[in-house]
């Protein structure tokens, strides 16, 4: 499986809540529709022992393969949220950074409370 992240390192300076609500409400539904997409996760920094996160939020889009995730890169549905992105990314102040991973899934010892 192949994992593309962007890590959105910085803050919103003015109006967070308006911001979160555009991703979730507009952006990621497109993000959603891209072909071969397995799976699409958003993950929202939260402050810890009161430091705000070094990281905004992210967004992990998987895939089962490199040739799935080409054929998404060229799809009308991406260019739509590439497009989509230039509207909030002037209310981001900061740097967002692109990788990728080969990711491999560890068991784990399930847990019982």
């Amino acid at each position: 499986m192949l994992a593309l992240c962007a890590y959105y390192e910085g803050t919103v300076p003015k109006n967070q809540q308006a911001f979160d609500q555009y991703i979730e409400d507009v952006h990621l539904p497109l993000v959603a529709k891209y072909p071969r997409l397995r799976a699409l996760r958003y993950l929202k920094g939260v402050p810890r022992d009161g430091v705000a996160p070094k990281y905004y939020l992210s967004f992990e889009l998987f895939f089962d393969s490199l040739e799935d995730f080409q054929f998404a890169v060229k799809s009308e549905e991406r260019n739509r949220a590439v497009e989509d992105a230039k509207k909030f990314a002037a209310q981001f102040d900061g740097e967002i950074h692109h990788v990728m991973y080969d990711v491999k899934d560890i068991p784990v010892a399930g847990n019982s409370v």
